[in-house]
């Protein structure tokens, strides 16, 4: 696909544009204590400038520094911050970028308690999203001051050097979304929720102050909920009948989003659970009534998905967030040629997750945040370099450690590469790409691979590396449990076999007699196609488990393998002895897993233990019976460094990293890998 559309010039406004692509607005806490950009904050966003991206648009900066979303919000509510912020707009400009931050104050839904003592204000005494501590009503006399807060902070943005503004009242939250919802909004004076007119006054007053004191052309565009999908929101109807009103009163461009805030920004920040794009068609309907451009976001991963919407006419521009922190040379891989080269964001919502630490960090791109830390330059001095373990963390330390300058190769012991990935894939298709790209690197970067060699550590030393990455993986041990050794009980450990196309000896494998003979006569050529989609498909036609199966253990992978059981038919159970499934993740995730298991139909048992595994059932220690043909037994990853240990001492250089060190998912498994590249 060649992109012409994606890649075609634009405008907003006066603001020119190099190509149709937004860096969505996202909070990454990088700010400093006193709201002004950090140098991790430069580093990140000049990452994506360089690029190619046509548009950055920053995450929430308040108007008011004694009410901040976060405790590190930027802010633009005094003039001191100016010179800060020139610096950031120089570096972006620098590479052909446009930047402009989003301007709000939060309303009901900051942190003002907590940090200057001040109560949230709002339209009416709402909860915060985030923390359900009420806000205070505003006062009608009170408004006009935090217009004015608009106002001051717009000029100062555009003295600073940005190219616009982004104004926040989507969602139903922060000051400007609250009051634009009657889901919030319950006043009754001129501000009334009930009635168009009422709920954007204060949004026409603040666009047209902002028009007023940074200039009439001086671009704004509307972040904004097409449609707010909850009883006694705002329907798309209305936001086609207030729109061409927010265009008269300033709106240059309408960044269409949907839905309202939550605890766990479900619509804010989809999960894998929602289709690709479900916001165009609010963002086509908008369109049809404004003259102004448009622009669609919300799961546009896909570049051919995102030039198919500007082919087609339903959106003018495509905001990405996720992708881009994913990738941030996106952009430029789509104008070179070199689509195939994107590493694409998989919905893990490990980005998610990681703000509840303060700082922003992406699964599959261990840089992001990091860009000044962790550099790509040629290492000085070249290395002998081996990798062994084709995983995850292996790869990736691999494609870096060779793109530095090293000589690389890597160790394998099956006979296809991606490790524990490849089941991850399976059962969890968004991993999927993670693995492709992975893989695609290592064969572009030149990396010497080996694959169906497992690698002692005398063979290792007498290979006379000058560094050794041990990436083999940990160890998965099933629980000892009565009744484990049945026909019908399968091991964690024994479904990765059966997964690689190896079956081990012996009757003791949960097979019928044909299917343990079928299995080992075809395993070596089985190993030769192992995919993600190729398991799929197959499992579709034949499982060695019955209608009946039981979970033991409610780790993620064990809960990801129960849904797939359950898509395939089967009647799934999960015991967990602990008081939640997938402790690993965030709450976010795990909510959204619960949701799932619950609409397929998988019954959880959380802090149950198993007293003994029968012919035909589970029995809990309660004397509970869970009727099963079939058990896996899930098992504990636990670290596994014996080749570490091994080979310490004997090479000048040894790192171990991923699994083998303990359980730490994909984003400790790319993390690792590329600190330890970036270090050789």
């Amino acid at each position: 696909m060649s992109f012409e559309h994606l890649l075609a010039p634009a405008s907003i406004g006066s603001m020119e544009l190099r190509n149709r692509l937004v860096m969505s607005p996202m909070e990454t806490c990088y700010a400093t204590r006193d709201g002004l950009p950090s140098e991790r904050t430069l580093a990140y966003l000049e990452e994506r400038a360089r690029g190619g991206v046509g548009l950055i648009t920053l995450g929430a900066c308040t108007v008011d520094p004694d009410h901040r979303e976060v405790p590190n919000s930027i802010e633009f509510g005094r003039d001191e911050v100016i010179d800060a912020h020139r610096e950031l707009t120089a570096r972006v400009h620098e590479h052909g970028a446009r930047i402009q931050p989003q301007l709000v104050h939060p309303g009901p839904d900051g942190l003002a308690p907590y940090l200057s003592g001040q109560p949230n204000v709002g339209p009416s005494v709402i909860a915060s999203y985030l923390t359900g501590v009420p806000c205070r009503e505003l006062a009608a006399e009170e408004i006009p001051a935090i217009v004015d807060r608009f106002a001051m902070a717009a000029a100062r943005v555009r003295e600073a050097g940005y190219d616009g503004i982004e104004l926040h009242a989507a969602h139903g939250y922060m000051l400007l979304g609250s009051f634009l919802t009657p889901h919030r909004n319950r006043r009754t004076d001129r501000y009334a929720g009930n009635a168009a007119e009422g709920r954007i006054r204060l949004l026409v007053d603040v666009l047209r102050a902002i028009k007023g004191a940074a200039g009439e052309d001086f671009p704004v565009t509307l972040r904004i909920s097409g449609y707010e999908r909850v009883p006694g929101g705002r329907s798309l109807q209305d936001s086609q009948a207030i729109a061409p009103h927010l265009v008269e009163a300033g709106v240059d461009a309408f960044h269409v989003s949907g839905g309202v805030i939550d605890r766990l920004t479900t619509q804010m920040v989809t999960g894998s659970h929602y289709g690709p794009a479900h916001n165009v068609a609010a963002a086509s309907a908008l369109k049809e009534v404004v003259d102004v451009p448009v622009m669609a976001v919300g799961r546009i991963h896909d570049p051919d998905l995102a030039e198919r919407i500007l082919a087609e006419g339903r959106a003018d521009l495509i905001a990405m967030g996720r992708p881009l922190l994913a990738d941030a040379e996106l952009p430029a891989k789509l104008a070179g040629g070199r689509a195939e080269e994107i590493r694409r964001c998989i919905s893990c919502q490990s980005c998610i997750d990681s703000m509840e630490t303060g700082r922003m960090s992406c699964a599959v791109n261990a840089r992001t945040g990091r860009e000044a830390e962790l550099g790509l330059d040629r290492a000085a001095t070249r290395k002998n370099v081996l990798v062994v373990g084709g995983g995850p963390a292996g790869l990736e330390a691999a494609r870096i450690a060779a793109r530095r300058g090293h000589r690389v190769a890597l160790y394998e012991k099956e006979k296809y590469l991606g490790g524990a990935l490849v089941l991850a894939a399976t059962v969890h298709p968004d991993n999927e790409p993670l693995l492709h790209f992975l893989e695609a690197e290592v064969a572009r970067s030149g990396v010497s691979v080996h694959l169906g060699r497992p690698l002692e550590a005398d063979e290792a030393a007498e290979l006379a590396p000058d560094a050794v990455v041990v990436a083999t993986g940990g160890r998965l041990v099933a629980p000892e449990l009565p009744g484990r050794d049945l026909p019908h009980v399968l091991s964690g450990p024994l479904m990765r076999q059966l997964l690689a196309g190896r079956v081990p000896d012996g009757g003791e494998s949960g097979l019928a007699g044909w299917q343990h003979r079928a299995l080992r006569s075809l395993g070596p050529r089985l190993q030769r196609f192992v995919s993600p989609r190729t398991l799929r498909r197959l499992t579709r036609l034949w499982m060695p488990l019955g209608a009946r199966v039981i979970v033991v253990g409610g780790d993620l992978a064990a809960i990801e393998l129960a849904e797939f059981l359950a898509e395939r038919g089967r009647r799934v159970g999960v015991v967990e002895t602990g008081p939640e499934i997938a402790p690993e993740v965030g709450l976010k995730r795990r909510t959204e897993h619960m949701d799932r298991l619950d609409r397929l139909g998988v019954v959880v048992h959380s802090e149950a233990r198993v007293a003994r595994i029968e012919a035909d059932a589970v029995v809990l220690a309660s004397g509970a019976r869970l009727g099963a043909d079939s058990v896996v037994l899930a098992g504990e990853l636990t670290a596994e460094t014996s080749l570490y240990d091994a080979l310490e001492g004997r090479v000048p250089e040894v790192h171990a990293i991923g699994d083998c060190t303990g359980l730490g998912l994909i984003r400790k498994a790319i993390e690792e890998g590329a600190r330890v590249a970036c270090a050789l």
